[in-house]
């Protein structure tokens, strides 16, 4: 069961004004794992210092609230901030919200768009050096059911979901509504674009198989927290998922959620479970572990069922990530090409692993608020790529 603290307040007030003192940079990022996404995210790139922050900072709507209230995160209405918001939220610094994700600046950053990563396979690292991959993308047979996942540089919480475009049809919404190219649409012209490809994707919003989540150790796919998901209703009556792992001292200051090892329903191995608390803490801990906010050894995993009705062809999954402890929101997306149902099938990364043990855990004790409050040894560092003035 959530935990309520009677500090709760006090806690989430500071917090606020934390998040307005720190308005000009943004410290957090994630990116879709798995499919490889398009902006150069992998489940091994978290290993890769040298362009990791640039991939994780790759999509990002640096300030993303309602009600202008910064402690009315994305995550309090999952999905209802959209790109009008992103454009108009922040005078004089237009945010562009793209279910691909942009390299910050304006629309003819982001993917899809004056030739980035415009090619099916084709992929950008963004602002980070190097040669971007051309992949082949994976083949998913219409009907089956499918393992996608996504990692965080730093835990702000929240949910997520998952949905399909056409690529064709993605690709039409630029052709028909910036004939010129990005660089050049007014206003009109990218509102008009950005409308066209949000209700591409947000037309086929892919369901969740039950009892599939997981939290993943790296690239390790046999090491493993597999993890009971809450979910929450958004836009349009679609199911998120909540992310497992709660921020530090998230639930512990009266906010949302449940302890760490309350979502936990069993491990794959001795070895994931002292993995698991080796970053979180016992199970007597509630979000105060080591790694409580920088989780980026461990891969949010879900499967994901692919509607039968699906014509064949070349799709773009999509993948967007609400904050609830930071005013901020992540969107990626990746190419997959849809091929007819032939028999049932699932995408499995357990086929080759040995069986997990039988386990229980017993529900943890309600551990006191800790010192420091949930922003404590959090700090911020500048935005790469084409971001502008005060970060964005």
């Amino acid at each position: 069961p959530a935990r309520f603290c009677p500090g709760a307040l006090l806690a989430f007030s500071m917090r606020v004004l934390a998040l307005f003192l720190f308005a000009s940079s943004a410290h957090g990022h994630g990116f879709l794992a798995k499919p490889p996404s398009k902006n150069g995210g992998n489940q091994s790139t978290r290993a890769i210092d040298s362009i990791y922050y640039s991939v994780a900072s790759f999509g990002i709507v640096d300030k993303a609230f309602f009600d202008g209230d910064h402690s009315v995160t994305p995550w309090t209405q999952p999905g209802g901030f959209d790109y009008k918001m992103a454009k108009e939220l922040v005078p004089d610094h237009p945010q562009t919200l793209h279910p691909c994700g942009c390299n910050g600046g304006g629309v003819a950053h982001c993917v899809g768009v004056d030739g980035l990563a415009t090619g099916f396979g084709e992929t950008t690292l963004g602002a980070a050096p190097g040669v971007p991959p051309v992949l082949t993308p994976p083949q998913w047979p219409a009907g089956s059911v499918q393992e996608v996942g996504w990692n965080a540089y730093a835990n702000h919480a929240g949910g997520y979901l998952y949905t399909l475009c056409r690529k064709e049809a993605y690709d039409a919404c630029r052709d028909e509504h910036m004939p010129q190219g990005g660089s050049a649409a007014s206003d009109i012209q990218t509102s008009a674009y950005l409308a066209c490809v949000w209700g591409c994707f947000e037309a086929t919003t892919l369901e969740w198989v039950p009892d599939s989540q997981k939290v993943q150790f790296r690239d390790d796919i046999c090491t493993y927290a597999r993890t009971d998901p809450l979910t929450k209703m958004g836009k349009d009556d679609h199911v998120w998922r909540s992310t497992p792992i709660p921020d530090k001292g998230q639930v512990s200051s009266g906010n949302e959620g449940r302890c760490t090892w309350d979502s936990v329903v069993g491990f794959s191995s001795v070895v994931a479970k002292e993995r698991f608390t080796a970053s979180f803490g016992a199970s007597d801990v509630c979000d105060y572990g080591p790694h409580q906010r920088s989780t980026k050894n461990w891969h949010v995993m879900d499967q994901v069922q692919i509607p039968g009705s699906l014509p064949a062809g070349e799709y773009l999954l999509g993948w967007r990530w609400d904050a609830y402890m930071a005013d901020q929101m992540w969107t990626g997306c990746a190419d997959v090409q849809i091929v007819p149902f032939s028999t049932p099938s699932t995408s499995s990364s357990e086929a080759d692993c040995p069986p997990a043990p039988p386990t229980t855990y017993p529900p943890p004790a309600s551990p006191p608020p800790s010192p420091g409050g949930p922003l404590g040894g959090c700090t911020d560092n500048a935005l790469p790529g084409n971001w502008g003035a005060a970060g964005r």
